[in-house]
């Protein structure tokens, strides 16, 4: 590392600072130091000048370690700090970490701390960058999100590929009446009509925006209650850098009170005048040659005109840019002929222009008045530029969220697998020496425990029970570790027939005992057959093990069912626990009951939880004090075939 970092002892003695600059020095870290043994000094330099790395022994004269990581983490939690003491036993080596230290080196072994060091430094460094990452996009999903939220006149929400809600703005709640969790999962249907559900055409819609890029309709649609409202709709399908389809894109416009004002326009005449003076829209009225007959003040505003500029003349010279104006006469012509126009009784949306000649997005209907002879159209008018601009940003935010998000899985899983290299190699790391430890032992209870008193025997019987111990711990952990890494094998199968497989592996512990088995109904399920055996098998010898204390031992396994998924169970009426500590069984190496009453090593559990989650479920316990303890785990349920 070519930075020289700032590293902060606590430490009393000042020779093993020493000793530790020496080493530091000699792997060629480019470093200063300060010491501190004191609570008081300690706090001062993290308020006053912050290390990048803290060393700190366990045990000093007014303070200890423990506390200073405890400070440290609330004052900079993101500051690796690394024991280094004169010795670590097997608990205090679990607590260390735990508490949530980054590592620790024995002051015997200096030699590796270059190496601690630079490991945790450059682990802090990744975690940093990571956390900076996660807080830009934290940003960016916020300013699409008070985008989106900040409209209110449009209903915009997002649909997954099979049309089900997965977002819901303030827009949609206003104009639907739902709210945010009353609709998110559920199919976009919902908001049609019975008669419109009966001919497919929310089907029709997903499938002709998926296909052709866009939907878009005037209907009516139903909003909570069972209200009906006009709605103009644009459905957007939204796909991935390489084409996939993600979902789509749902813009809903409530346009009732424009269909009530093209109504009032033909059925009376009498409201004519308040209708177009309170419009939004631009009403525009023109005879049977293409002459404007009626400008409303929103026709004003929109096209820049006055009333008196236009009254009588062409539309087509006012509006129409010039690129358009031979369709339009062509258009003219051929309704003058036919009665027949392509625009009316539809919306479109086409380009027009101002009076200064600047062009713009407008959204047209054309009504033709019936009651009149020769005949005249009503044309609306909206100026959808403002609209256009957001439905492309929400399209470009939403693209560059997808990007951010796909990065961010990538980083993260790129960092987990990291991390489980890395306990794979530490548990790897262990067994050598442990490996030589149990050799070592049982050439001595061989070779020379004729000759050592009894005490001395006990004391090498002890090492090896220890020696014992810590290789089934690192089995587990390495089991624990692969189960990260292995790959999920989905497939159906009966649960019924894999417990009758788990309960055959715990034979042995089964036999000689009186144990009343209630099994219940057991569904088909979808997962890895493999990993949930071992899921079953941990929990059936969990349940046999804190249930032997017991004259008649009860094991009851059943399943119950919700609309999502399926909740399996397994229930002991064994010495259960207090559900003050639930939080702790699912964790790594947490144990509720002593070793020399129960055996074990606080691992099935924690693989349990993460086999569970690992297929999109939950898992959680429940219990009692010498009342029994019930365990559960979900899976999601199968879709209807």
């Amino acid at each position: 590392m070519n930075k020289e970092i700032h590293i902060l002892f606590v430490e009393d003695v000042p020779a093993d600072v020493v000793a530790v600059n020496h080493e530091l020095r000699k792997a060629g870290l480019a470093f200063r130091s300060k010491r501190v043994e004191t609570r008081e000094a300690f706090l001062h330099e993290l308020e006053h000048e912050p290390p990048d790395l803290i060393l700190s022994d366990h045990c000093l004269p007014s303070f200890d370690g423990f506390t200073a990581l405890s400070i440290a983490q609330d004052r900079c939690p993101n500051v690796p700090f690394i024991f280094v003491t004169g010795s670590m036993g097997e608990e205090m080596t679990i607590e260390t970490f735990e508490s949530g230290a980054t590592d620790y080196v024995l002051k015997r072994n200096l030699s590796k701390l270059p190496a601690a060091v630079e490991r945790a430094l450059r682990e802090a460094e990744e975690r940093n960058a990571l956390q900076e990452k996660e807080q830009q996009l934290r940003e960016s999903e916020e300013r699409f999100r008070m985008l989106v939220e900040g409209v209110r006149d449009y209903a915009i929400f997002m649909l997954n590929t099979e049309g089900r809600v997965t977002s819901w703005n303030t827009g949609a709640q206003w104009i639907h009446s739902y709210r945010a969790e009353e609709v998110t999962h559920q199919h976009f249907s919902m908001f049609y009509t019975p008669e419109d559900r009966q001919q497919h055409r929310p089907e029709i819609a997903l499938e002709t925006a998926a296909a052709e890029g866009r939907f878009e309709e005037e209907g009516q649609r139903v909003g909570k209650g069972g209200k009906r409202f006009w709605a103009n709709v644009v459905i957007t399908a939204l796909r991935s850098s390489k084409g996939k389809l993600r979902g789509f894109a749902q813009v809903t416009q409530d346009i009732t009170q424009r269909k009530q004002a093209e109504e009032a326009l033909r059925n009376s005449e009498s409201l004519k005048t308040a209708i177009l003076d309170t419009a939004l829209d631009a009403i525009i009225s023109i005879d049977h040659a293409g002459l404007v007959q009626e400008w409303n003040p929103a026709a004003q505003k929109i096209f820049g005109y006055r009333r008196e500029e236009v009254m009588g003349r062409p539309v087509d010279e006012l509006i129409v840019p010039s690129s358009l104006r031979k369709i339009y006469h062509d258009g003219l012509a051929h309704y003058l002929m036919t009665g027949v126009g392509s625009l009316l009784g539809r919306p479109v949306e086409l380009t027009l222009r101002r009076a200064n000649g600047s062009e713009f997005r407008a959204e047209l209907a054309i009504s033709r008045v019936p009651t009149e002879d020769p005949p005249r159209c009503t044309a609306l008018i909206r100026d959808i530029t403002e609209r256009r601009k957001a439905e492309q940003e929400i399209h470009r935010l939403n693209e560059e969220l997808e990007q951010r998000v796909i990065q961010r899985t990538t980083q993260l899983e790129a960092t987990n697998k990291e991390l489980e290299a890395f306990s794979y190699s530490v548990s790897h790391d262990l067994r050598a020496p442990l490996d030589h430890i149990t050799a070592y032992t049982k050439i001595l209870q061989d070779e020379a425990a004729a000759n050592l008193p009894e005490s001395s025997r006990q004391h090498l019987q002890t090492i090896a029970d220890s020696a014992r111990q810590l290789s089934h711990l690192i089995d587990a952990l390495l089991a624990f570790s692969q189960m990260s890494c292995a790959d999920v094998h989905q497939q159906r199968f009966s649960l019924a027939a894999l417990l009758e497989e788990a309960r055959h592996e715990l034979r042995r512990a089964i036999e000689d005992r009186k144990i009343v088995w209630q099994i219940g109904p057991l569904p088909e399920v979808q997962g890895d057959p493999v990993m949930l055996r071992q899921v079953l098998v941990n929990l059936l010898a969990n349940a046999l093990k804190y249930s032997r204390t017991r004259a008649k031992p009860i094991i009851q396994i059943g399943a119950t069912e919700t609309e999502q998924e399926t909740v399996f169970f397994i229930r002991d009426n064994g010495v259960g626990f207090d559900m003050k500590d639930v939080d702790k069984l699912f964790g790594v190496f947490q144990r509720l009951h002593p070793s020399t009453e129960f055996e074990g090593i606080g691992i099935g559990l924690a693989n349990v939880m993460r086999i569970v989650r690992r297929h999109g479920g939950r898992a959680w316990a429940e219990g009692s004090v010498d009342g029994g303890a019930t365990f559960y785990f979900s899976l999601p349920k199968l879709p209807r075939s």
